[in-house]
């Protein structure tokens, strides 16, 4: 093999390589609640839509800083360099739960009408610095994705230890894996503000 020819191929391979890991980065297929209804100042109602039907999604908690439903207020859910929800893609859509937390050891839940498998939160804000927050959740978090969103961020601005999520200026993914009819949380700093929304693979759903 001549010269010529070995840089070719090695040029075809990077190629090939680059376009591999492009591949392996792109966002799964990913569903978001639709939230249509604040049924009372701490809860609310929607639903998801995937390939195996129609859940319906429950909100309740304890308290609720606000909540933008049914398509309406600001598009939090963009983001930067890097992307903090590279795994998933962002959410689409406006709707959004805020929280200013703060609420001790009381209990903030997620209910869907029949089990959904690897489901997926997006986080907005969570944290700041100086003054980082924590999601406590009765499920084990696996971090999917954190970077730069609506308010800044950074790559590593959200940390997973066990079942505690922590932030400082924070947005990404997390996912839970396994089959659920519910996620469950706690937030026991106040911060002002950050927010969620729910999610789903289309894969396995």
């Amino acid at each position: 093999m001549n010269a010529s020819t070995s840089r070719r191929l090695a040029h075809a391979l990077a190629a090939a390589g680059l376009a591999t890991a492009s591949l392996a980065a792109q966002a799964f297929d990913t569903a978001w609640v639709d939230w249509t209804t604040k049924t009372s100042p701490t809860s609310l109602s929607g639903q998801l839509v995937l390939p195996s039907g129609i859940v319906k999604v429950k909100f309740s908690g304890p308290t609720m800083y606000f909540a933008q439903v049914d398509g309406g207020g600001t598009d939090y859910w963009v983001s930067g360099t890097p992307d903090a929800y590279a795994a998933t893609g962002a959410p689409i859509g406006t709707d959004l739960i805020a929280f200013e937390g703060g609420t001790d050891k009381q209990v903030y839940k997620i209910t869907f009408s029949k089990p959904v498998n690897n489901p997926v939160m997006a986080i907005l804000s969570l944290g700041r610095n100086g003054a980082p927050a924590r999601y406590v959740f009765g499920q084990v978090p696996t971090l999917l994705s954190s970077g730069v969103g609506f308010f800044g961020g950074c790559e590593t601005c959200l940390t997973v230890k066990k079942k505690t999520l922590s932030g400082t200026e924070g947005h990404g993914v997390v996912q839970f894996n396994g089959s659920f009819t519910s996620i469950s949380w706690k937030q026991p700093d106040f911060e002002f503000w950050h927010g969620v929304t729910i999610g789903a693979p289309t894969a396995g759903n």
